[in-house]
Formats: C-alpha cells, structure tokens, sequence
C-alpha cells in the first residue's frame, strides 16, 4: 500500500491512542497458564498480538473476544502430544516468549515466521536448550524445539533482549523446583522485565526481584484474573512527536499516569526538547513551542523510542546524539540504516556508529522520491509524522506495515487534520 501524507490543517487534535501490544502479549500468556477463565478488557488488536493469540488457540486455549471484553480460558502448556506448527508471523515477543511455554517432551512445536522473525537473535535459547539436552533446531523460516526446561540456574545476557528473560519468568514458576535467572551486565530494558512482573503478580506468581539475580519459587499455580490493557506507549510517541513538530497540541488520551511501560519517557524527552506536557483528565497533551532543542538521549532501556525520535531531531537545527541503540539494528528492519536512507531523501545527514546514533538537523526538505517503508511498521510512522513537515506531499511505500502495531494509525492522524491519501 502506498500513502500520501500532506500537511496538518488543524492546530488542536485528541487522538486515542491503542491498547499496549507489549501488556497484551503478557496478559495472554499469563491467562493461558491459569485454569480457569480471565477476563481482559481492552486488548490490542494489532497483529502481533493476534499471532499471540493464534498461537496459543493452536496449543489448546480458548480465546473469545466479546465487544471490548477477551474471555480466555487456560490451557497451556498444552496436554496433546501431537507435534504443533505455530506461525508467529512477524512477531518477536509472540516467537521469544512462547518457545519456553509451549515447549515439551511429548512432541515437536515448530516455528515458522515472516519478515526477518527468523533472522532475528535467538542464540540465548539455543544455548539453554543444547546444554540441558533439548532439540533446539534452525533452518531456513523454520524453528523446532522439543524439549520441556528443567530447573535450576539460568545465565543470560542483558543487552541482547529482555524478551528471553521474560520467556522464562512466564514457565519457570510452573516447574518443580525453584530456579533462578542471573543476568549479565550492561541490563538493558529492565522496565520490561519490570512490566512481566507485574502481570505475572496479577497471576498470582511470586517473584524476588534482586536487580541482576531473579529467584523464582517453583511449584506455583497461575490463577484467573481480571485487567484492562493501558494504551500503548510506544505507539503515543508518534502523535507527541507530531505536536512537536508542528508546533500544535495533541492530547493522546489514554496514555496511563502511572504506566511500568519504558517508553512512557518519552514524555519527559518531549519537555527536554521543548514542548509542554500536561496531564489531563484522560491522559496527556503536548504542546509543540515552535523552539526545539537537541537532544542527547540514552536509549538502551527503550529502543522503540528510536525511529520517532531520529525523525524529531531531523528538524531541530543542530547535532542530536542518542546512545545505546545497537539493538535497533535487529527489529523488522535495521532501523538505523532505514531511518539513514530514509533521512537523506529529506535532506537529512544521520550518522551512527555501532551503538550511537547522530542527527544532524534542521535542513529538512520535500523529498524528490518515495520513501520506503522498509516492512517496518515504526519507520512507516516515523516518516509519517515528519511528511507533515515539509510542502510538498510525501509518498510512502510499503505503509500497510503499521498493521503491526497501529492498525488504524493513519485513521487517527487524519483524525489531526493530517491530509492522508491511499492507494490500495
């Protein structure tokens, strides 16, 4: 799909911002676990989290969605002992997350994935499979495992992803003995960590948290609960970033004041780089001053920040720095690469070395080319949001990819007075 982004007509907008995807896949996991029936409200419909769901549907859960209300009864880890193909899509917290809670020794689960899913680092769980003696084996798109973890002492590191620890916080709680999960510094995205926790409490499931060491009792049992899902923060930074750049305010309702998600810093990075953030009744609004500054952010614990940030600082005349944005280079796309292709057409310089990245803004102009979307939905909208910018409308290719994340993202910036144009 091909969309053409023109500039914002109107100075005032409230968008509501969707539910989060990273609580979605948790609280899907964690009601799969329990016996009995939990009930979430506001789950996000997006299309990682859908391969979540189709995931765990395959594995024995039933899932049924009622209005804004998800009923889903637990079943997993799944009783059958017929080997499962699960397609995770595109998804990485769908594919990390449940490689550990559907593995077993009665039958094979076989991954299979879109995208550059199968691309993506999975060594963390290779080595914990190949040393207890567990089939953990790759080849082309596909993935098969077999083999049920064992308890004990789990060593990992903290800057490849917090999903793979947060894999084995979601089974180990069920096995016999207790366990404990070390992690190796530098800890990146520990918020997320943080966020699993919380969930996994909602569940019922005790967890000591002592920073790099995570003792986790065994023999615990999952119960039905009841949660509603808060917007998702990683998807309201877009809309923040558009009241910058135009100098309008946007109120993003439902953004929660006391979110765990990492990337609700990115209201406090809006304000270091000038904008005006105020709490509302239903959630935020940010208010764009016209009088941008650089900014100098450290992003290891909210990498997802990455695109929309690198997009704000292309207007904002000076060098803006961000570090600790190597893992960037291993999401849909190499977002580093594709924000620096993409920048240039603007007329943007972005450097980077291996885990900084500089912007040198404030010389945006139309681009004289379409842009490439790069299958990736948060380049998709970052580039959307800095169209907006410039005079002359701006073609992006390959823009259905916010599906993803934000299925109905070019709705609610049209709901901004954003001129959107569509080509199926």
């Amino acid at each position: 799909m091909v969309v053409t982004v023109g500039q914002k007509t109107t100075g005032r907008s409230c968008v509501r911002i969707p539910a989060g995807k990273s609580v979605s896949h948790r609280v899907l996991i964690a009601a799969s676990l329990a016996d009995g029936v939990s009930r979430i409200e506001n789950l996000s419909n997006c299309e990682d989290v859908n391969a979540t769901i189709r995931c765990l549907g395959k594995a024995g859960t039933t899932i049924i969605r009622k209005d804004e209300v998800t009923e889903v009864r637990g079943a997993v880890p799944a009783k059958c002992r017929k080997d499962l193909v699960l397609d995770a899509g595109e998804s990485g917290s769908t594919l990390r997350f449940l490689i550990p809670v559907l593995s077993s020794d009665a039958r094979k689960t076989i991954w299979t994935g879109g995208g550059r899913l199968m691309e993506r680092p999975l060594a963390v769980y290779e080595d914990i499979y190949r040393r207890q003696g567990c089939l953990f084996e790759k080849e082309g798109k596909n993935l098969t495992v077999k083999g049920k973890l064992k308890p004990g002492v789990y060593t990992v590191p903290g800057d490849v992803s917090s999903q793979f620890i947060t894999g084995l916080l979601m089974i180990l709680p069920t096995l016999e003995e207790d366990s404990e999960i070390r992690i190796l510094p530098p800890y990146e995205s520990s918020s997320y960590v943080r966020m699993t926790e919380n969930v996994l409490k909602l569940a019922g499931i005790r967890i000591e948290d002592e920073g790099l060491t995570i003792r986790i009792p065994g023999k615990q049992v999952y119960k039905p609960f009841e949660t509603s899902v808060p917007a998702d923060d990683s998807a309201a930074v877009f809309f923040g970033v558009l009241a910058a750049l135009c100098a309008c305010e946007v109120h993003l309702k439902g953004v929660a004041k006391d979110s765990d998600q990492a990337d609700h810093v990115f209201l406090e990075i809006l304000e270091r780089a000038g904008c005006t953030v105020t709490e509302t009744q239903k959630g935020y609004a940010v208010s764009g001053t016209g009088c941008l500054k650089p900014l100098h952010e450290d992003l290891s614990d909210c990498p997802d920040l990455g695109p929309a940030l690198f997009a704000l600082a292309a207007m904002i005349s000076g060098d803006s720095v961000f570090t600790g944005v190597k893992r960037l280079r291993y999401k849909e796309s190499d977002r580093i690469a594709a924000m620096k292709d993409e920048l240039a057409k603007f007329g943007c310089v972005m450097e980077d070395t291996e885990d900084t990245v500089t912007v040198h803004g404030g010389t945006v102009r139309s681009p004289s080319e379409d842009l490439d979307g790069h299958g990736d939905h948060r380049i998709v909208m970052a580039l959307s949001v800095l169209a907006v910018c410039v005079k002359k409308p701006v073609r992006i290719r390959g823009a259905e990819a916010v599906t993803k994340s934000f299925p109905d993202f070019f709705h609610r910036l049209e709901k901004t007075g954003t001129e959107v144009k569509r080509d199926d």
